[in-house]
């Protein structure tokens, strides 16, 4: 596999599962180095295990509560440095969708929402960015979601998170680009994940349906009739990180199978 990023070094959160455990296995196969970042610390040291099991030396692993900013983000740099070097890639992909409409969500749990995505991201970028601008070099590439372009009803405090992001990740890419750093959103749809199981069983209790119902409903609404794994939204964050991609910033990519009614 051609090391297009042997040259770098990538912080990825929420990176011991789904999406994010998909595009840190392809940056190490690429030859970067990566700094997984999880909550859960033994599921953690089994991911950096099998990274390092196929490339040596290159994984190592950060456990922490991304909802405890903005210090969880300092300690992240500090560990990065001293760890990989200078960060060039970061991937925020912490962070879930609580299935809640709006009046019905408790409050605490619209601030937990905020504070782990919302806040994670922001934090963690205004921890890397400053350091990217410096060398004149890096990307930043946040997991966001469809729900900040289409909000849905069933996902009230996500559709307010995601559309947050995207207008605070439009301004920092405004500040980034005079110094060649970019910064670009994916907006994944329903994608199948140990998180997209979890909103299955939420949506069928509320709905009284089954999971298969509500999964198959899913891939009815997209127009290619199926509904992407991991490794299909992990390869374009991938084209977004590299130089192939080198024009491309504050913007959001959907990824959703064409779910998205906006042109």
């Amino acid at each position: 596999m051609e090391q297009i990023f042997a040259s770098d070094t990538a912080i990825v959160t929420g990176g011991t599962r789904g999406i994010g455990w998909a595009v840190a296995n392809q940056l190490v196969d690429r030859g970067a180095r990566v700094l997984l970042v999880g909550r859960n610390p033994h599921q953690l040291e089994q991911r950096v295990q099998e990274l390092n099991q196929k490339v040596p030396e290159h994984a190592f692993g950060f456990a922490c509560d991304m909802a405890e900013q903005p210090d969880s983000s300092k300690q992240i740099t500090e560990y990065a440095l001293k760890m990989i070097g200078r960060p060039t890639l970061l991937l925020n992909g912490a962070g879930g969708a609580s299935v809640t409409h709006a009046l019905d969500a408790p409050w605490t749990l619209w601030v937990d929402d905020f504070e782990v995505k919302f806040f994670g991201y922001l934090a963690m970028t205004r921890a890397i960015l400053p350091i990217m601008m410096e060398q004149r070099r890096g990307v930043i590439v946040n997991l966001v979601g469809i729900a900040g372009k289409d909000p849905n009803p069933a996902l009230a405090i996500a559709s307010a998170v995601n559309g947050a992001l995207n207008g605070v990740m439009k301004v920092l890419a405004d500040d980034a680009s005079a110094y060649d750093v970019r910064i670009v959103n994916v907006n994944p749809g329903a994608t199948q994940t140990d998180l997209l199981t979890a909103m299955a069983k939420a949506h069928a209790t509320e709905s009284k349906k089954n999971i298969g119902e509500v999964l198959d409903e899913m891939r009815a609404k997209s127009p290619l009739k199926r509904l992407p794994g991991p490794m299909d939204i992990a390869r374009i964050v991938i084209f977004l990180m590299s130089s192939d991609s080198q024009f491309v910033t504050g913007t959001s990519i959907d990824v959703d199978g064409g779910i998205h009614r906006g042109v």
